[in-house]
C-alpha cells in the first residue's frame, strides 16, 4: 500500500538546488508512518523531481541505507521502504551518479505486524505513543466509531465510503504536525473490501489541563483587495501572542472559509497556497473547520465539492480531545450545485447553491461520537454557519437544529463557536438547552474591505475589529476573551463622541452620483445621519453578553450605561468602508450591519473626560479615559 506524502500538507521545503542536479520542491513532513516494505509515494512542488535512475538514501543516527527509486513520474515519485529500516529520525537525500542531495529531516515510525482477518475489518491499525499502544482511544471512518483495545489496536468492516480513518485524540496527547496541520487522518488507497492499515502515532504531552485555543473565524484568502499582505497582519500579532504565551500549551482552530471558492481558478488561490500562508504562523498546531467556501464550485452536489479539502486539509466532521475538553467539529453546509455555469475566466463550473444544515451522515456520526463522552465533559462544538440568528431564532435548518439540540442537552455546558456573518453575538442558552453560542467575528473582518479602502481600518460590518478569540481551558468551565488584531487583549470596546458624528454624503462620498448619494444616506440611518450637541457617548462593546457591566464615571460619579434598545450602525465601518464603495459609485459588497451591543451614556457636558470601565463576565475590567470631544476621523481609530 502506498503512502502519499501530500505537498499541501508539509512542513519542510528544499530550496532549489544548482542546475547541476536540476530538482526542486520535494516536501518532507515532520514524520511518516509506516511498515517495512512499504511503498512510499512522494509529491513535488514542481516537475523537477527525481528520475528513476536516483536513489533515495535515508541517514541516521544507526544506519544509512540506500533505496532505488521505483517510479517517477514529473510530480512524484516512489520507493519500497528497506525492510531492515528501524523507526528513528533520519536525513532524506537524493543520490543521483555519486552525488548526494539533502532533501529535509523526518522521523520514520515504522509499526510492526497486526493480525486481522479481512472478513471482519477493512480498515485496521495500531495508535501508539512512544511505541506503546493506547487503548480506548476512539477512532473513525465518519461513519462507524470504535475504540482501541489494550495493545492500541482498532479493527473498522468499513465500506470506505470516505476514503479517510481518523483518530479523536484522547487528552493529554497531541499528534504529530505537518506544518500547521495537525496529522489526525488518513487518506484510504485500496478498493472497499481490501483490508489496509491506517496507523496513528501521538505524543504525550504536558500542561493540557492550564491551555487555551485560539479560535479563528472567517480568514478568507483569495489574492484579492491586498489580503495576503493584511494576513500578514494577522500573522505577526498571534505569533506575538504565542511568544507571549510561550508557557501555556496553545493550539489553533479555524471556524471555515480559509479560502474563497468564486477564486481558485480564477486568482490561482486555493488550498496550497492559504497552507503556504498560514505556515508563517509559528509554534502552533491549527485543526481545521469547513465552511460554505471551502466547497469547490467545480463539482456538483454535496460529496465531491469537498474531496479536495479531505485530502488535503481535514476531515469535514471529526473529533478530538484537549485537557477536559471534547473538541467537536461539524460540517453544517449542505451544497446542492446542479446548474453548469462558468467562473469569471471562462472556466466550467457549476452555480453555487448552499444551506445551512447538517446531513443525516453527520448527524449519525456525531451521536455514536457523543457515546463516547463522559455527559460531564465540557463540549467544544465548531460549526461554519450558526446555530441561532442573532435574534435567537435558528439560523441552521430546524429540523437539523432541533436533532443536534437535542443531542446535546445531556451535556451540562456546551460552547458552540460559529462564524460566517462577520460579525459577533452571543446566544446564552444554557440554562435551557445547556448551548452558548458564539458568532465569533472573523480574521478577515468584512472580507479585507475596510483595511483595503482604508488602511490602518481592520472592522467588521457591526464594528468589531478583525481578531480571534482566545478559549481558556484552565478552569472547569471554559472561559474566552476576543483578542483584535493590532490591539491588545484589553481592548474590548470602542467609544464615539455624538456630538463629533454627523454622517452625510456630502461629507463622505463627495464623488458619488445623486443616487449612490441617496443609496448612502438611506443606509446611514439614526442616530448618525443627524447633528446632535445632545453630549451623548455611545459605545460598542463587541462580545458583549447580559453577563457584562458597562459603566462610566463623570465628575468622581459612576452611573450605568443604557444598552441601546434598537439595533444601529457601527459609525466608523460606515465612513471606513461602505462611504468608501459608495464614493466609488458602487454598491457595497458588503454593507454596514446593524448590532446589538451598542451601549450610549448622556454626559453633562461636551467637554468632560469620561472613564469608561466594562466588566466581563470573568470579572475582568477594561477601562478608557475618554477626553472629549472626541474627535471622529479615520486617524483617531486607526492601527
Amino acid at each position: 500500500m502506498a503512502l502519499l506524502i501530500a505537498a499541501s500538507c508539509a512542513k519542510k521545503v528544499e530550496p532549489t538546488i544548482s542546475e547541476d542536479f536540476n530538482m526542486s520542491g520535494i516536501i518532507l513532513p515532520d514524520k511518516i508512518e509506516c511498515y517495512a516494505g512499504e511503498t512510499l509515494e512522494f509529491r513535488v512542488l514542481s516537475n523537477r523531481g527525481p528520475v528513476s535512475t536516483d536513489q533515495v538514501e535515508l541517514s541516521g543516527a544507526k544506519q544509512t541505507l540506500r533505496m532505488p527509486i521505483s517510479e517517477a513520474q514529473g510530480n512524484r515519485f516512489t520507493f519500497v521502504l528497506d525492510p531492515n529500516l528501524h523507526s528513528g529520525d533520519y536525513k532524506m537525500s537524493i543520490v543521483r551518479d555519486g552525488r548526494v542531495r539533502g532533501i529535509g529531516r523526518t522521523r520514520l515510525i515504522i509499526s510492526t505486524g497486526i493480525e486481522i482477518d479481512p472478513q471482519t475489518a477493512t480498515i485496521y491499525g495500531q495508535v501508539a505513543a512512544e511505541g506503546k499502544g493506547l487503548k480506548d482511544v476512539v477512532v473513525s471512518d465518519g461513519v462507524l466509531v470504535t475504540k482501541t483495545d489494550a495493545n492500541g489496536i482498532y479493527r473498522l468492516k468499513s465500506a470506505k465510503t470516505n476514503n479517510f480513518v481518523f483518530v479523536s485524540v484522547p487528552s493529554g496527547y497531541e499528534p504529530f504536525s505537518n506544518g500547521i496541520l495537525p496529522s489526525v487522518h488518513k487518506q484510504l488507497r485500496a478498493s472497499k473490501n481490501v483490508a489496509e492499515r491506517a496507523d496513528f502515532s501521538l505524543l504525550p504531552v504536558q500542561g493540557q489541563e492550564s491551555s487555551k485555543v485560539l479560535i479563528l473565524g472567517d480568514i478568507h484568502l483569495a489574492a484579492r483587495h491586498n489580503d495576503r499582505a493584511q494576513f500578514v497582519n494577522f500573522i505577526n500579532d498571534i505569533n506575538a501572542y504565542t511568544a507571549a504565551n510561550a508557557g501555556t500549551k496553545l493550539y489553533g482552530l479555524t471556524l471555515g472559509d480559509m479560502v474563497w471558492d468564486l477564486y481558485w481558478k480564477v486568482n490561482s488561490y486555493g488550498y496550497d497556497e492559504y497552507l503556504q500562508d498560514a505556515n508563517n504562523i509559528k509554534n502552533l498546531m491549527i485543526y481545521q473547520t469547513i465552511g460554505n467556501h471551502d466547497h469547490s464550485m467545480y463539482f456538483p452536489g454535496d460529496f465531491e465539492t469537498v474531496a479536495e479539502y479531505k485530502q488535503k486539509l481535514a476531515p469535514t466532521y471529526y473529533s478530538f480531545n484537549i485537557g477536559n475538553c471534547h473538541f467537536v467539529v461539524l460540517d453544517d453546509i449542505e451544497c446542492k450545485n446542479a446548474t453548469t455555469d462558468v467562473d469569471d475566466k471562462g472556466n466550467p463550473c457549476y452555480k453555487r447553491e448552499h444551506v445551512a444544515n447538517l446531513v443525516s451522515d453527520v448527524l449519525n456520526w456525531l451521536e455514536k461520537d457523543l457515546a463516547t463522552v463522559s455527559k460531564s465533559t465540557p463540549l467544544v462544538v465548531t460549526m461554519h454557519i450558526p446555530l441561532y440568528n442573532q435574534d435567537g431564532t435558528y439560523r441552521l435548518a430546524q429540523s437539523a437544529a432541533q436533532s443536534l439540540e437535542n443531542m446535546l442537552d445531556d451535556f451540562a455546558e456546551v460552547h458552540l463557536y460559529t462564524a460566517h456573518t462577520h460579525k459577533m453575538y452571543n446566544k446564552d442558552k444554557l440554562s435551557s438547552k445547556h448551548i452558548y453560542e458564539h458568532n465569533a467575528g472573523a480574521i478577515c473582518a468584512a472580507w479585507w474591505m475596510s483595511g483595503y479602502d482604508t488602511p490602518g481600518i481592520h472592522v467588521c460590518q457591526d464594528g468589531t475589529p478583525g481578531g480571534y478569540t482566545v478559549l481558556d481551558l484552565s478552569s472547569s468551565s471554559p472561559k474566552w476573551q476576543y483578542k483584535p488584531t493590532g490591539f491588545p487583549i484589553e481592548q474590548q470596546f470602542r467609544t464615539y463622541d455624538r456630538n463629533c458624528i454627523h454622517i452625510t454624503s456630502a461629507k463622505y462620498t463627495p464623488s458619488a452620483t445623486s443616487n449612490f448619494k441617496a443609496e448612502f444616506d438611506a443606509l446611514v440611518g439614526s442616530p448618525w445621519k443627524t447633528a446632535s450637541s445632545d453630549n451623548e457617548v455611545y459605545i460598542n462593546v463587541w462580545n458583549y453578553d447580559s453577563k457584562w457591566k458597562v459603566e462610566v464615571c463623570e465628575n468622581g460619579t459612576w452611573k450605568s450605561a443604557t444598552k441601546v434598545s434598537s439595533a444601529i450602525m457601527d459609525p466608523l465601518h460606515l465612513i471606513a468602508a461602505s462611504a468608501k464603495r459608495y464614493d466609488l459609485n458602487v454598491t457595497p459588497s458588503f454593507k454596514t450591519e446593524v448590532t446589538d451591543h451598542f451601549f450610549k451614556y448622556k454626559a453633562e457636558s461636551a467637554t468632560s473626560t469620561l472613564e469608561i470601565r466594562v466588566t466581563d463576565r470573568f470579572g475582568n475590567v477594561y477601562t478608557e479615559t475618554m477626553e472629549r470631544p472626541k474627535p471622529f476621523d479615520i486617524e483617531t481609530y486607526k492601527k
